[in-house]
């Protein structure tokens, strides 16, 4: 195993495996495509990379029965230095399969500028990100976290999420959602410190948070077939 001392970040999934990572033992690629023409919910920095973000994904996906993916870092430390390819540039072949075939996606991040329990909404798609931001905020009393279109806050420049590159926006729509999630939501969501342990253990207040965003994509995902048909 290579040293992670001033390890850059890959630019690409064969950097990865030419660092000599092994699916299976230190990331893993996880996937369900059943409805995956209808929308796909995506977290490309699960496990260690962005703790918290593949368990909120699959939350709301096993919800609404939506297609998913997940690559998920399992190194003991370093995750984010060795695993993390940056949105605009994530060319795994699976995922890139999966987004050919989608109208659209939402894809799961974990920011980690704030410690307010507060989830950036981001993306191209502005229909999208104004019905995740409502549904989120409309149910705030039961999972205590606060929406935000990523768009209109200066804190959240860096993490938009408006370029065509990125994977959020490059299904058929050409426009899609991208939620970050701070790392003080995280940590409400996976008390007390959103750690591998505490991710096993969900707090409650992730259910209620998983039910209004999926409440949110059937909209949206109803509203994109409208469009394609349409178009």
């Amino acid at each position: 195993m290579i040293s992670l001392v001033a390890l850059a970040e890959p630019r690409s999934y064969e950097e990865i495996l030419a660092r000599k990572y092994v699916s299976g033992r230190d990331f893993s690629i996880t996937f369900g495509d059943s409805n995956v023409d209808q929308c796909l919910l995506v977290a490309p920095h699960g496990g260690g990379i962005e703790p918290g973000s593949s368990d909120i994904m699959r939350a709301t996906a096993e919800l609404g029965g939506w297609a998913f993916y997940d690559f998920a870092g399992f190194l003991r430390q370093g995750n984010r230095e060795a695993l993390h390819i940056s949105s605009s540039e994530f060319d795994e072949p699976t995922l890139t399969s999966l987004v050919s075939r989608t109208a659209f996606v939402v894809a799961f991040h974990g920011a980690s500028s704030t410690g307010e329990a507060v989830v950036y909404v981001g993306g191209r798609w502005k229909l999208g990100r104004h019905a995740l931001v409502e549904a989120i905020n409309t149910s705030w009393k039961e999972h205590g976290i606060h929406a935000v279109d990523a768009t209109e806050e200066a804190a959240a420049e860096h993490i938009r999420g408006l370029e065509a590159e990125n994977l959020t926006n490059r299904g058929r729509l050409q426009e899609g959602v991208q939620l970050e999630f701070s790392r003080g939501a995280r940590d409400l969501l996976f008390p007390p410190s959103c750690s591998r342990e505490a991710r096993g253990r969900r707090s409650k207040k992730l259910k209620p948070l998983a039910r209004s965003m999926e409440r949110a994509i059937d909209f949206l995902r109803r509203s994109a077939a409208e469009r394609l048909r349409q178009a």
